[in-house]
């Protein structure tokens, strides 16, 4: 039986954060969009933004003023599975929420060009 998906390690510029269980990501990339007509059927093209979200564990050594500036990064996204998705020139998208308890969380929500599959 193969391994499926359980852990994620999610980077930014080097940096690990200390994730919590049920992050995910979209890679970006071409969206195809159908277009129908009288005639037939087609589609048509865009590009979208990759996207990764998260949750992390609040500490003492958590600075949100340093989350919320994050831009131009180098984010990887890691699976215990063996591939890692790198997103370059990813930036935050919004000013980084903390919920007390349960440990305390900061969730994250980053984006950036179309996520590159390494093997």
């Amino acid at each position: 039986m193969s391994k499926r998906l359980g852990i994620a390690t999610i980077k930014y510029d080097g940096k690990v954060l200390n994730s919590r269980p049920g992050a995910s990501m979209d890679p970006g990339g071409i969206a195809r969009k159908s277009v129908i007509t009288d005639l037939n059927i087609g589609f048509s093209e865009e590009l979208r933004q990759s996207k990764v979200e998260c949750e992390i564990a609040y500490d003492k050594d958590t600075s949100l003023a340093e989350l919320g500036q994050i831009s131009g990064a180098t984010l990887t996204f890691d699976c215990d599975t063996g591939q890692s998705y790198v997103i370059k020139d990813a930036w935050i998208t919004d000013t980084p929420q903390l919920t007390a308890g349960d440990g305390g969380k900061v969730k994250l929500t980053f984006e950036g060009p179309a996520a590159e599959e390494m093997m």
